[in-house]
């Protein structure tokens, strides 16, 4: 049977018709649907996002709540141990001074192969002006306060208090939550009156301020002065004077105990009849420095600049802030930026090599050495690896780098050495600082003496950076050395370290060349230090 084409144009041309308006319809509602669904996501992310802030909000409020409650109920007595010190004895009060032979000083042993003089690759271009003391930088007046306050107010509509904080001798502008200061009575945290309760109280108080962009702030800070551990602390503590007044030391205290711990690092508090005493989980050791143990670990006492000694007995707590995660670290990868360029002083090392007279004129940061001036005693690969500020580096490499190019690299290692141990003036620490203390290079410029320690860091950063040669450090019962690996025969007393030959070169046997041990440890294993 046939198709009617009549039946198929009134059958289907109107069905097209009405299914199209259909579809257009259709296509209507589908969008209108589709920008309801954008503008119901839009309003659910944003209440998500701030149903999820609120969730992180009080997720760290029960962190402080649980620690709060926490503070009032586990705090017990706790005694003192004693710190272990780096040497078994006392270092010499006199070091020996070497004779050289008759024959002349140039005359070299026949199995001596006289190589090729050194290449030095310095990381920055040589100076070819003469190196003058810094001009002091000029003072920078602000003319409007209100609009340098605004500038540095990170914490929005929160009420706060501008100060230019003191640290070291530069001023930085600095603000920060004024709801802190009011809550806190300095009275209450007298010596006599603090107790598990009483501490308890200050965290309660300060923890419920709004403080989390500013220990943003103060990590930020950190980061911009390119500080440490060591002078993040440094920086907290400068942060708690100006807040809650340096005559109120106890507050200071426990001040540095809630910024450390809200930034991360495992610190606590003790105290006893005498006042409130910071406490430090340090990587690696701190030597000459008493501890208590505390879950497990040793907290240190660590003080800032020597203000209060270390008691035989403090009550503190066990357990510890949710937010606690890291310890106390004390390498030092690179020195900080002080930019207060009239706070510096000039050191020039003197001496003869080889019948000629050397004149080396170097300045360096008052500031720095302020920074370093309690740094705690931790192991000596730290010291050993830490350099010497750029700009200190700079001027005396610029100075040496024509110099030991004309030399081999036995000469250039007894030209460094003869600079090191005739340019400055021993006495052992104990003599100078009553305790002891390892000197970064910028420091044995400062300081009018030195001894074996800060002569091996300095002598082992000249040689390692300079002649690219490795060093190892030779410790004694009494005494600190070094030796180097040449890359060719060179003779004299030497140590093997993961199978490569190290000839002793002491920085501290004055006018002893390389190959020569100090009389009084020729027969003493010593052990033997990498870094």
């Amino acid at each position: 049977m046939g198709f009617d084409n009549s039946i198929s144009d009134w059958y289907i041309q109107p069905m097209a018709r009405i299914m199209a308006g259909v579809l257009t319809k259709l296509s209507a509602i589908f969008v209108l649907v589709m920008c309801s669904s954008v503008i119901v996501q839009a309003q659910t992310f944003e209440e998500w996002k701030k149903q999820q802030q609120e969730e992180f909000q009080a997720y760290k409020d029960k962190f402080d709540e649980d620690f709060i409650k926490m503070l009032k109920s586990t705090w017990e007595e706790v005694g003192v141990n004693s710190g272990a010190g780096f040497y078994n004895e006392l270092k010499p009060i006199d070091i020996p001074i070497y004779t050289p032979p008759e024959r002349p000083e140039n005359e070299l042993p026949d199995e001596v192969v006289i190589e090729e003089n050194v290449t030095i690759n310095l990381n920055f271009d040589l100076d070819t002006e003469p190196i003058d003391l810094p001009t002091p930088a000029p003072d920078i007046e602000i003319k409007d306060e209100a609009t340098v306050e605004k500038a540095f107010n990170f914490f929005g509509d929160v009420d706060t208090r501008f100060h230019q904080l003191e640290f070291f001798s530069n001023a930085i502008p600095f603000s920060y939550p004024a709801m802190i200061f009011r809550k806190l009575n300095p009275s209450k945290y007298r010596n006599g009156e603090i107790d598990n309760d009483r501490i308890a109280e200050f965290w309660e108080e300060v923890s419920s301020v709004n403080h989390t962009e500013f220990v943003n702030h103060t990590k930020n800070l950190k980061s911009e002065l390119a500080l440490n551990d060591w002078g993040y602390i440094l920086l907290i503590n400068s942060i708690s004077k100006d807040i809650v007044g340096e005559q109120n030391p106890n507050l200071v205290r426990l001040m540095n105990w809630f910024l450390l711990t809200k930034a991360g690092y495992r610190t606590k508090v003790g105290y006893d009849q005498n006042g409130v005493y910071n406490l430090f989980a340090v990587s690696g050791n701190v030597f000459d420095c008493k501890y208590y143990i505390l879950d497990g670990e040793k907290y240190f006492p660590i003080n800032f600049n020597d203000e209060y000694q270390t008691p035989n007995s403090i009550f503190t707590y066990l357990g510890g802030h949710q937010a606690q995660v890291r310890k106390l670290d004390l390498s030092i990868e690179k020195y900080p930026v002080f930019d207060n360029q009239a706070n510096t002083f000039q050191k020039t090392l003197r001496f003869e090599f080889k019948n000629r007279h050397y004149e080396f004129p170097v300045t360096a940061s008052k500031d720095l050495i302020s920074y370093f001036e309690y740094y705690p005693r931790t192991d000596l690969p730290v010291f050993f690896s830490a350099s010497m500020s750029e700009s200190t580096k700079k001027q005396l490499y610029t100075q040496l780098e024509p110099i030991l190019e004309t030399m081999n690299e036995l000469q250039a290692v007894n030209f460094l050495l003869r600079m090191v141990q005739t340019s400055f003036e021993y006495k052992a620490d104990q003599d100078q600082f009553d305790r002891e203390k390892y000197m970064l290079p910028d420091e044995i410029f400062y300081y009018k003496y030195s001894d074996c320690d800060d002569r091996a860091i300095f002598f082992a950063t000249l040689v390692k950076e300079l002649l690219g040669l490795d060093v190892i450090a030779l410790r004694y019962s009494r005494h600190l050395a070094t030796a180097v690996k040449f890359t060719h025969t060179v003779p004299g007393d030497y140590h093997i370290s993961q199978g490569q030959k190290y000839v002793v070169a002491d920085p501290t046997y004055v006018n002893a060349p390389v190959g020569l041990t100090m009389t009084s440890y020729r027969n003493e294993r010593p052990e033997i230090i990498r870094f």
